[in-house]
């Protein structure tokens, strides 16, 4: 991208709380994981209700470590996780995956490619903390369970904002 992504204007508010606003209309609580530059991620969302920003000080050894992270402050059955540059996600892709059947892992699908946010169950959860941080990825605990795709009506759970184009494109 050229610049530093979470902070960026969109339509309004930032890219990140973009993210967090669609997540809350169907989820209690949205745990943030902020590990690059945290302590402003913390100072735009932390103490705001129903959003807890975890830090990650082992940010460089990659994205699996924010997971572990945030996925020890999970107490619930289920839970989802995307990623902070997707502002595309709408509210009702979260709606949706809650009303499907239950499996360990289930994911949106458009034209044949797994999008986000992802929903995984405490099975998952506990695969994720017990792994490496080092080694480990979220395909590799993934393919230990059962894992379900539901259509998705459009590319909102592909998208992100990766370029100066992507971004263009979005209607910042």
């Amino acid at each position: 991208m050229g610049q530093w992504k979470p902070l960026l204007r969109f339509r309004g508010t930032t890219i990140l709380q973009a993210v967090v606003e669609a997540a809350l209309v169907a989820c209690s609580r949205v745990i943030v994981v902020a590990g690059y530059r945290g302590q402003e991620i913390n100072a735009l969302l932390g103490g705001t209700p129903r959003i807890t920003v975890v830090l990650n000080p082992g940010w460089e050894s990659g994205m699996f470590s924010s997971i572990q992270r945030g996925a020890a402050m999970v107490d619930t059955d289920r839970f989802f996780i995307t990623l902070g540059d997707k502002p595309a996600i709408r509210p009702d892709a979260y709606e949706l995956l809650l009303r499907s059947p239950p499996a360990d892992a289930l994911f949106p699908v458009y034209a044949g490619q797994r999008g986000h946010p992802v929903l995984l169950s405490r099975n998952v959860r506990e695969a994720v903390l017990a792994a490496d941080a080092r080694t480990g990825s979220m395909p590799r605990v993934i393919s230990r369970f059962t894992v379900a795709e539901v259509p998705w009506p459009d590319d909102s759970v592909l998208r992100d904002l990766d370029t100066p184009e992507d971004y263009a494109g979005a209607a910042p």
